[in-house]
């Protein structure tokens, strides 16, 4: 049976998870003697793993890593990663995300800071049964994977965790508070990280602005590519974005406004779209490169987002959109393409099933960063509002950071320490 150490309530956001040890290791005062047998554990651990890979019910790939020394350890924690968007056009596979440049999966088997000490931490993922808009399905899959993973250690020579966390990133973390949310107590903990949890409806609406503005400040093609609308995409647009070719084409024009026009079209399209880039503070390349970002979801992410959600989610006409921040805003708002498909209500409806509810049972932590070009950070502050006084719900505003899960490992490490130091 699955050993839950939470207590609803007792959460305390301290990184330093120094009273974890003394409960799990049976010792009523003698916090010294808990250090060393922790130092003992990890004197002649190992990087090399136990890794055991397969395919759950319904296709979705699986992994499940654990490090060496996993039953020598008087603390096993077990993290479920939940990944964020893969494009459609790119094949199912397992997740392989950095953080400064090493995979997830390795730091956690590396070790977080504990007590001084580095301690390694068992990993499991899956690549979910497809790419894409795939949250709803998703969760099933993170459901399947947690039961596999109950089997797993009744069925093997390896101790069950003391704790098992499920944490995902931008749509993963979406999937992580739906699948929190909906199955109190399956998990002990959470981590979400810059993700759509606040308002997923505004997201898409977000995606579908900056895709008509570009095309009003920039035009309908590029470099001979039409780049689409909020309508549909073709599929040589999408094929151009997957060989690279679409993503330069549009970094060079945005290039050449900075050159020859000063930033002025880059300028209007920022502020009209709100896209949280600054020209004064950032520079020209990085600009670019958010923008580009942003882009990438209206162009590879629109026709599988209206075959999911039944319909077509995006709505500037009905009521109109009244855009500000051009030189001529009256112009724009007269000329900028309006689009509100007859399915948009049906699209709509479906959208519901991916909206937070904020009821919480579970811890569950929340890393933003305040400038986030991708999953805006207003997500964090809709969802606080949404959970109330709830002290399960940690929210962790990274200020003055730019970026989309733009985060340092000692920031991950601080994140798991926060949920273990809630100890009863």
């Amino acid at each position: 049976m699955k050993t839950s150490f939470f207590k609803k309530g007792r959460l305390q956001p301290v990184f330093l998870i120094l009273l974890t040890s003394v409960f799990l290791l049976g010792c009523q005062g003698n916090f010294m003697e808990a250090e060393e047998e922790l130092n003992l554990a990890l004197k002649d651990a190992h990087i090399t793993e136990i890794d055991s890979e397969g395919t759950l019910p319904d296709g979705a790939a699986y992994e499940i890593v654990l490090p060496e020394s996993w039953n020598a350890l008087p603390l096993k924690i077990l993290i479920v990663y939940a990944h964020g968007y893969v494009d459609v056009t790119k094949p199912v596979a397992l997740p392989a995300d950095k953080i400064d440049g090493v995979e997830i999966k390795d730091i956690l088997l590396n070790g977080i800071d504990y007590m001084g000490q580095t301690l390694p931490v068992g990993y499991a993922s899956t690549s979910y049964r497809a790419n894409g808009l795939v949250v709803l399905d998703a969760v099933e899959d993170i459901l399947q994977l947690r039961s596999l993973l109950t089997t797993f250690f009744e069925q093997s020579e390896y101790d069950e965790p003391a704790a098992m966390l499920l944490a995902g990133v931008s749509e993963g973390g979406l999937i992580t508070v739906l699948t929190t949310e909906q199955n109190p107590g399956l998990f002990d903990a959470a981590i979400a990280t810059c993700c759509p949890i606040g308002n997923f409806y505004d997201q898409l609406q977000y995606y579908g602005h900056a895709h008509v503005l570009f095309k009003y400040f920039f035009g309908p093609s590029v470099s001979g590519i039409n780049i689409g609308s909020p309508r549909g995409v073709s599929k040589n647009t999408m094929y151009a974005w997957e060989a690279g070719e679409l993503p330069r084409a549009i970094a060079e024009v945005l290039q050449n406004d900075y050159r020859y026009n000063g930033g002025n079209k880059i300028r209007q399209f920022i502020a009209c779209a709100g896209i949280p880039v600054n020209m004064a503070t950032q520079a020209p390349e990085d600009v670019i490169r958010s923008l580009v970002e942003v882009l990438r979801f209206p162009i590879m992410a629109t026709n599988d987002a209206i075959m999911r959600l039944g319909g077509n989610p995006y709505n500037n006409k009905y009521p109109p959109v009244q855009y500000e921040g051009s030189d001529n805003d009256r112009k724009l708002n007269l000329t900028v393409d309006r689009i509100c498909r007859p399915n948009w209500e049906r699209a709509k409806e479906e959208i519901a099933n991916y909206e937070t509810t904020g009821l919480l049972y579970t811890p569950l932590l929340s890393m933003h960063t305040e400038f986030d070009h991708v999953s805006l950070f207003s997500h964090q502050g809709e969802y606080a509002t949404k959970v109330g006084a709830n002290p399960l719900f940690i929210p962790v505003p990274v200020l003055d950071r730019y970026g989309h899960c733009n985060f340092t490992v000692s920031e991950i490490h601080e994140a798991i320490g926060t949920l273990l130091s809630g100890m009863p």
